[in-house]
């Protein structure tokens, strides 16, 4: 199992149709947990933005695997050829930051 760090981010997500704001609330290099009131799908294809004040966002795709009430679990894709570069990128930019501590 991934060791899961606890963190409080807002963070922007995307499906095909529409845009929204959610608060990261925790994460581990598989996946994310994203509280949002919004109604979302399981199965639903999400994108996930990291905002960069010099305009070099960070994007990750993955597909909601299960919700409940405060929100839902995302598990981010990885292709054979990137899925460890783009997972330390991403851990490096948006994850790991200040204050994050790994849950128990």
């Amino acid at each position: 199992m991934q060791q899961r760090y606890a963190c409080s981010n807002d963070i922007f997500f995307a499906t095909r149709t529409r845009f929204y704001e959610g608060q990261l609330d925790n994460y581990s290099r598989n996946g994310l947990f994203i509280q949002t009131n919004d109604d979302l799908l399981v199965g639903e294809v999400v994108t996930v933005v990291d905002p960069n004040p010099n305009g070099d966002n960070e994007k990750r795709q993955g597909q909601i695997v299960w919700k409940n009430s405060e929100g839902f679990g995302l598990e981010l894709f990885h292709s054979r050829d990137e899925r460890e570069q783009k997972a330390l990128r991403f851990e490096n930019r948006i994850l790991h930051r200040e204050g994050d501590t790994p849950e128990a």
